[in-house]
Order: structure tokens, then sequence, then C-alpha cells
């Protein structure tokens, strides 16, 4: 607990704050989520997730932060940098049990148990059918908002990448890929299928604009998609 306390506490609003439907200016409502994270230079920090809804539709849509949504995976208490060294070092042989004396080595606090239960999860994300599952949620923004909106992050671990696709308005993470750096030809080929202007993506949060990635991300979409920077954290 002293670790919280010697740490920030930092609150998100939505990136957008007028409502997708009549535009009116969104009112708080209460907070999405709100939660000590333990990112990867061992800091713990409290996120909160401010929920914002529409005072003049009649729904009970609530629109949150992309920023704080990609910090750390629905569900869990390590940064999302964290949960990707996990699987990183998974994949490059290493055991739990060294996996732990990684992380313990870098300050941070998991158990070996723990070390499996997260490379588990993702694993379950890693191993979806992207095509249905991604061709579903673009489907289902149209027919519930009449707009597609996503956030997409990168986190790079020893050059290779993980890119992390998200549903803006549920937060659910629609895929996550792995690539060889961003020069790996897969990764042009993967923003070519699912990150373009065939999808007349109306909005886009993802990192800031100074990245080779935004840059790459920005050249596949319509030059009428809204594109957000990340919150610089």
């Amino acid at each position: 607990m002293s670790k919280i306390k010697e740490n920030l506490c930092k609150s998100y609003k939505p990136e957008i704050m007028n409502c997708p439907f009549c535009k009116a200016k969104l009112v708080y409502k209460h907070a999405v989520s709100n939660k000590v994270i333990q990112f990867s230079n061992a800091r713990f920090i409290r996120i909160k997730n401010l929920g914002y809804a529409c005072p003049c539709c009649n729904n009970s849509h609530i629109y949150f932060s992309q920023t704080a949504t990609k910090l750390a995976f629905k569900g869990s208490t390590y940064s999302a940098k964290t949960v990707c060294m996990i699987d990183y070092y998974k994949k490059n042989n290493y055991g739990r049990e060294e996996i732990c004396d990684l992380l313990t080595a870098k300050g941070l606090i998991i158990s070996n148990r723990n070390i499996d239960i997260i490379y588990n999860k993702i694993e379950e994300v890693l191993n979806q059918d992207y095509d249905k599952i991604i061709k579903d949620a673009y489907q289902r923004m149209l027919d519930e908002y009449k707009e597609i909106r996503i956030s997409v992050d990168l986190i790079t671990i020893n050059e290779v990448c993980y890119v992390i696709l998200y549903d803006y308005f549920t937060s659910e993470k629609l895929a996550i890929w792995i690539f060889n750096g961003l020069e790996d030809p897969k990764l042009e080929e993967y923003l070519d299928k699912y990150i373009s202007s065939k999808y007349n993506i109306t909005v886009l949060v993802t990192i800031r604009n100074v990245s080779k990635f935004y840059s790459m991300v920005k050249k596949n979409l319509s030059s009428s998609t809204k594109i957000i920077s990340f919150e610089k954290f």
C-alpha cells in the first residue's frame, strides 16, 4: 500500500466529448474503472477512467477514455506492456520462474502462478479468428452508431511489435498482432486488411504523430478519418 501512496493518481476523460448521435456535449456520470496498475518501470499508479453520457439521447451508453483503456487490459492490474513482456519472454523459451525473476529485478511484484495466468489469457486473444471478430465488430458499430470508431496501440519489446486493436465503444480487444519490427511486411498487410480506407473508419485513436507507426496507419486511412493521439502519459 505504501507504494500506491508514493505514486500518482491520473484521471482520463473521453477523447471526444460530443455525442455521436446528436452532438450534444457529454456529461460526467461515473468512473468506468478505478484501479491501481503496476507499470513495467515498477511504478504503481491509480488510473481512473471517467465515464460520460449524453444528456439528450434516451440511451444508457457510457463513453470513456481510450488512453486509460489501453494502459491496462480489462481485468488486469498489470500494464499492457507488462503483459506483452510476459508473452515475449514465454515465446523466447523463458520458464515462468525465470520470467518472475526478470520482472522482480525490475521492481514488479508478481507470482509464478500469475505468469501462467497472464500468458494463457493473452494466448486466448492471439488464437482468435480476427477476420470474423473484426468484421462483426465493424458491422455492429455501423448498426448501432452508424460509424466505425477504433483505437490501436503499439507496444515494442526488443524490436518485437505488439499491435493491439480495440473497439472504441466497448473497449474490447479485437486483435493482438505480433510483428518482427515495423519493417515486417506482414504489418503493412494487416493494416491494409483491417485498418484501411475501405472501412470508412470515422475515428481512430492511436500513438502520437511523431512516430513511424502513426505515419503507417495514417497512410492507410481516408483523409476524412479523424485521428486522435493517445494522451501523453
